[in-house]
């Protein structure tokens, strides 16, 4: 299996249902599915994961979104058993 290479991804309004990883220089603060992004693309927020709630980010306090492209492992990196939104 490929290991997973994640990449900095500025556009989050794409990322809804992936699996990312949250930083803040450069310390990873979180990884988990992203479940919303506003229109703006201010604030994103990874869904509940355990012990873990709904955690917003807002891109005004220096968060940055890092994701698994799909296309580089060969594996999807949406997560199942989550609701995607269709494709345009």
């Amino acid at each position: 299996m490929a290991s997973m290479a994640f990449h900095l991804h500025p556009k989050w309004s794409p990322l809804v249902g992936q699996l990312v990883i949250v930083k803040l220089l450069d310390i990873e603060i979180r990884r988990g599915v992203v479940d919303a992004v506003t229109d703006d693309e201010q604030i994103l927020w990874l869904d509940s994961d355990g012990a873990e709630p709904r955690r917003l980010f807002h891109r005004a306090d220096g968060f940055k979104v890092w994701v698994d492209y799909r296309w580089e492992t060969g594996r999807s990196s949406l997560c199942p058993g989550v609701q995607h939104p269709a494709a345009p």
